[in-house]
């Protein structure tokens, strides 16, 4: 357990097996040295677990520097260490961007150059990485030759992968610290070093349970960087229950940098959020020379104060105009120096999170505010505490946030006022950011048009876009890049743009040589494009409009996000520079002449109807909007030419109507898109009317549908030619209504459900044949329980399908009551117990449903009568009558222990008694 080969062959391991494979290697080990571990005397020589991990989890070692390497330099430090002639050959393929990693191009030229069967031990590793990190690339090459004459091939091919700082693994380090113990993860939140973590796990020998009967696990310290807590997103409509439940304040959004500033009675640090050390730059003490915030900052503390940790943002304070600017007006607060007479850091202090000694973590939020009102005084323009309100009502938050928006904030938080500090939490916190740009038909929306693409780390797929506005549409078509975006569509969106761009891909760039569209991206280029003709519209929205030499429009738009795809939007129908422009509007001036760098997207304020109202109805109050802030007619001249052999050459269309939903497309549009697929759009169906085109099923449409004589499709038909380019023939999700010749086509080609005999499927596909298979109802199709048994026979095979659905037929509810739980563990045991219940093939009936249960299971400590739980078994049944069996009270234990037993226990041994 003490050789370094030990560990690449589990590194070998976990990188070759799948992810089951991986995880089970992993625990094993980690239970294969606890088990050694503990066979060694008690004392400073027993091994622990941290030399292993800090090679396991290299980028989580905060106490070992940065080697200063990366591929490249590593690379050339093998080469010197080895002695290789850098006109080879093999160098050359050694020293080129190649798609594989460094260890896998290093393999061949190790051969014969080192042994056979290393002798290294974790400890050597340790002491070389250690020299290498203090040493810098210079040092590199002294060590390497050290670790080359003791290391064989495969424990070389992981050292290079450690000193990258990148495994290759394809598990994520929480998953692994989770795997050594299940605390682990909460513990390294709130310490944020390895060593610590693991004295607090190894010194208490705790179970994860006792563990984490701490607040999170956290013991905040002065001088230890402790990662933040995070605010998790709220949408408006949420608010409303929030103040019901539980009391709250609101605090100003801040645009500045997260930081943490630690005192412990001498020195100061400095944390920026990803825990890196600007303490020389603030000032480590009050008589450093250079400190452009610590001299006044001491000055600023209470008498009282020992030790200190705040958790706030750094500001960049703008003496001339009295004023913060903001973090996207392009100034570095880290950067500031003392001589600067315009600019200086000031931190606005929103939490203390250790006091004296005392770790704060498990303090409620409104105590901490209180306490950080006591220890630190305010010197505008230094340190300022952040502004709170005690929120009352909805009405006063309305008030608050409209206020913000006035102010030009960012956004607002709402905390909890006894949430404790949880180190890098977001969901269940307490802790809930509300932006402009969350609320629909708030802010102003960006259709642009998608110019380029960026690929992922391994470039199999393309994650990102690049998005932008037209300069001009006539004589040569232009556009200009104004962002690129990755985020707001899900996995299924993602893939399915990707095949529909992947054909029409480029890897030069586009201008105009081909006759074609010219397109400019500025300094951001991407890794392919494409042409406008071949592209697609998206739908963009963001926080702010912001000034940026990055992209060729000249702005760019802070937190992009995709609302939504738009096919039935010609590349001529974006947004444009003009339109761009006037958004702007008096923020063009450069921000050295006065100008503001970015204006913020708000148009409105927010009504107690974006409040109380529920989505649907809250999008049709805000109907989506085009960028421009004036509404123009386009000339019907500058539409886009037909594309050759469309399908509906020389055929007529009627659109009759469009859909009512927020954001569906327009008649205008629709008949565009007949035009662009060489058809001919008419306003009333004539006999050689090829089809009708409905968005939804008015009376004039349901007229025409009891016919027969026309094919009434949906608008979908149309709005998938816009997504893929191209318009295939009707399929039967599509018809409304079909004639004689349709329905029969359609009967040779698909079944009774619209499931195609020849067309692979898809999960979009799948997901559709199963709603139509449930009929009026929407529902899919429920199978009888003869059927299902059957089914689950061939799967499984008759053993394993009894065993697995031990349950099957039988429906339970769990008895909840005031004092029907000993401690929060007992609850989630029982709720454990009834998803194992479900798991089995049983029915868990919630208290929101009605009905009868078989079985009304009970948890250790609870303290009813069995007379009450009865009446509470006849509550929830909502009146219905019992039937065959009565309901009978069980210990919930009876469920694993038919679990173990592979079949249903006798249940006289787990009847519920007084």
């Amino acid at each position: 357990m003490e050789s370094f080969g030990v560990l690449s062959s589990l590194l070998e391991k976990v990188h070759h097996a799948q992810r089951p494979g991986k995880e089970a290697a992993l625990r094993k080990f980690f239970q294969d040295f606890e088990r050694y571990r503990q066979s060694c005397a008690e004392g400073p020589n027993r091994p622990s677990i941290h030399a292993w991990l800090r090679l396991l989890l290299p980028g989580l070692d905060r106490e070992r520097k940065a080697y200063g390497l990366r591929e490249r330099s590593l690379a050339e430090a093998y080469v010197r260490a080895l002695g290789l002639d850098r006109r080879s050959e093999d160098v050359q393929r050694l020293l080129s961007a190649a798609t594989d990693d460094l260890a896998t191009r290093l393999g061949s030229l190790l051969h014969g150059r080192c042994p056979a069967v290393g002798d290294l031990t974790v400890a050597d590793v340790n002491a070389r990485l250690d020299a290498i990190a203090d040493g810098g690339p210079t040092a590199a090459r002294t060590e390497l030759v050290q670790l080359i004459e003791r290391a064989s091939p495969l424990d070389q091919r992981w050292l290079v992968r450690i000193l990258l700082r990148n495994l290759r693994l394809a598990v994520s380090s929480r998953r692994i610290l989770q795997l050594y113990h299940p605390s682990a993860p909460t513990i390294y939140d709130g310490a944020s070093d390895l060593k610590q973590m693991v004295e607090q796990i190894e010194s208490r020998q705790a179970t994860a349970n006792e563990l984490l009967d701490e607040p999170d696990g956290a013991v905040i310290r002065p001088l230890h960087f402790v990662r933040p807590m995070l605010c998790q997103r709220l949408e408006l409509r949420q608010v409303g229950e929030l103040l019901g439940r539980d009391a709250y304040w609101l605090e100003t959004k801040m645009d500045g940098e997260r930081f943490q500033v630690h005192w412990d009675g001498e020195t100061f640090r400095y944390y920026s959020r990803n825990g890196h050390d600007y303490s020389e730059s603030f000032g480590r003490s009050a008589d450093q020379v250079g400190g452009t915030l610590t001299p006044m900052l001491a000055t600023l503390l209470a008498p009282s104060v020992r030790s200190l940790v705040l958790d706030g943002e750094m500001m960049v304070f703008d003496r001339r105009t009295l004023r913060y600017r903001d973090k996207c007006d392009g100034t570095d607060v880290k950067a500031l120096r003392p001589g600067n007479t315009q600019l200086r850091p000031c931190f606005c202090a929103y939490d203390v999170l250790h006091h004296n000694g005392r770790s704060l973590a498990g303090v409620p939020y409104a105590e901490r505010a209180r306490l950080l009102a006591e220890s630190v005084r305010e010197q505008f323009g230094f340190l300022e505490r952040c502004r709170r309100v005690r929120v009352r009502d909805p009405p006063h938050l309305l008030e608050l946030i409209n206020g913000a928006i006035d102010e030009r904030q960012e956004g607002v938080v709402l905390k909890r006022e006894d949430a404790p500090y949880r180190p890098n939490r977001r969901a269940g916190t307490g802790w809930y950011k509300i932006k402009p740009d969350y609320v629909d038909g708030l802010v102003v929306d960006f259709d642009l048009l998608v110019l380029g693409g960026f690929y992922n780390q391994r470039r199999t797929y393309v994650n990102a876009f690049l998005v932008g506005v037209a300069a001009r549409t006539t004589p040569r078509p232009e556009y200009l890049s104004v962002a690129k975006v990755s985020m707001g569509l899900g996995t299924l969106e993602w893939q399915q743009l990707n095949q529909t761009l992947r054909p029409h891909w480029r890897t030069g760039p586009l201008d105009g040589g081909d006759g074609g569209a010219v397109v400019q991206c500025g300094q951001t280029a991407p890794d392919v494009w494409i042409a406008p003709a071949d592209s697609i519209t998206l739908q963009l929205r963001g926080s702010e409009l912001v000034r940026s030499d990055s992209y060729a429009a000249g702005y760019t738009i802070r937190f992009p996000r995709i609302v939504t795809v738009r096919p039935d939007k010609l590349p001529d129908e974006v947004c444009t520079l003009d339109e761009l422009e006037q958004v702007a509007g008096s923020n063009r001036a450069a921000p050295s002449a006065g100008g503001q760098r970015a204006t913020k997207l708000a148009k409105r304020h927010v009504t107690l109807e974006d409040l109380s109202a529920p989505p649907t109805v809250s999008k049709a109050k805000a109907p989506r909007k085009r960028a421009a802030l004036v509404t123009f007619e386009r000339n019907p001249e500058q539409e886009s030419s037909p594309l050759p052999g469309g399908m509906l050459h020389g055929r007529d269309v009627c659109v009759m109507s469009v859909g009512s939903q927020p954001g569906a497309a327009t008649i205008d549009a629709l008949e565009r898109l007949v035009r662009r697929h060489g058809g001919r759009a008419v306003a009333n169906p004539t006999p050689a009317t090829y089809a009708i085109v409905a968005g939804r099923v008015t009376f004039k449409v349901r007229k025409y549908m009891e016919t027969g004589r026309w094919d009434v499709v949906r608008d979908e038909w149309l709005l998938r030619a816009g997504t893929e380019g191209r318009l295939e023939a009707f399929r039967p999700e599509d018809m409304l209504s079909a004639t004689e010749p349709t329905r029969m086509r359609l009967a040779q080609q698909y079944d009774r459900y619209g499931d195609s005999y020849t067309r692979p499927t898809t999960p979009t596909s799948f997901g559709a044949l199963l709603r139509r298979m449930g009929g009026d109802t929407g529902e899919p199709g429920r199978l009888t329980d003869r059927e299902v048994v059957r089914g689950e026979r061939m799967l499984l095979g008759v053993r394993h399908a009894t065993r697995m659905r031990l349950f099957r037929g039988l429906t339970g509810r769990l008895y909840r009551s005031a004092q029907a739980w000993d401690g929060q563990v007992a609850e989630f045991r029982a709720q454990r117990d009834m998803l194992r219940f479900v798991q089995y093939g049983g029915r868990w009936l919630r208290d929101s449903e009605p009905g009868r249960a078989r079985y009304v299971f009970v948890a250790p400590g609870a303290t009813a009568t069995v007379q009450e739980m009865e009446r509470w078994a006849d509550q929830m049944a909502h009146g219905e009558p019992a039937s065959g069996d009565d309901t009978t009270l069980l210990q919930v234990r009876w469920i694993a222990r038919s679990i173990e037993a592979g079949q249903l226990c006798d249940g006289a041994d787990f009847i519920v008694a007084d």
